[in-house]
């Protein structure tokens, strides 16, 4: 895990300032996070570290290169390229660095959208990403989710999910059938 690490530490050093700003307060937010709900901190660290490596592309990069990579892109990802940031930060992380372990592959390629039946580290790595406190302070409305995290992790997935997506649906944006599945399926 350290040799990853040291791998994406010097890969986060070429990323905009404001973008490495983001995943270090992501990974803080993890870490607290894990010790809370009793998740393993550090593959929360590394997933929420690697989350939007992809975002270093533009849209249309990102989806050139998931085409090129043979990624399987959805009617929505089509529509809207940055929910394939995900995706492909994980397929990176596999391909590039060298990571096998699952759990992280899979938390950095659902962070976007979530999906039912996601593992806690899945959970804590999408609430963190979400809640962190920049977009908390951008947006007040998340601090309501920000709490609930301490406490509920499922309970403040469908919270932000159910507001993200009345939110898309109030500005007529694609919706991706994956949040529509978790925010169903962690409806309590």
């Amino acid at each position: 895990m350290s040799k990853l690490l040291t791998k994406l530490n010097y890969y986060l050093n070429d990323l905009p300032v404001k973008l490495q700003n983001h995943l270090h307060r992501t990974a803080k937010l993890g870490r607290e996070l894990s010790l809370l709900h009793e998740v393993n901190d550090e593959k929360v660290f590394v997933s929420c570290i690697a989350h939007d490596i992809a975002k270093k592309l533009d849209i249309h990069e990102m989806l050139e290169e998931s085409k090129q990579n043979k990624l399987s892109i959805s009617y929505e990802e089509e529509k809207s390229p940055i929910l394939m940031h995900g995706p492909l930060a994980s397929f990176w992380l596999e391909k590039k660095f060298n990571c096998k372990d699952q759990e992280i592959l899979d938390s950095v390629f659902f962070h976007t959208t979530g999906r039912p039946y996601m593992s806690q580290i899945e959970k804590v790595v999408f609430l963190s990403d979400k809640v962190e406190p920049y977009k908390v302070q951008r947006n007040p409305d998340l601090l309501e989710i920000l709490d609930l995290s301490m406490s509920d992790l499922d309970s403040a997935i469908f919270k932000y999910l159910d507001m993200k997506i009345q939110h898309l649906l109030n500005q007529g944006q694609i919706i991706h059938p994956l949040a529509i599945e978790a925010r169903n399926f962690y409806m309590k």
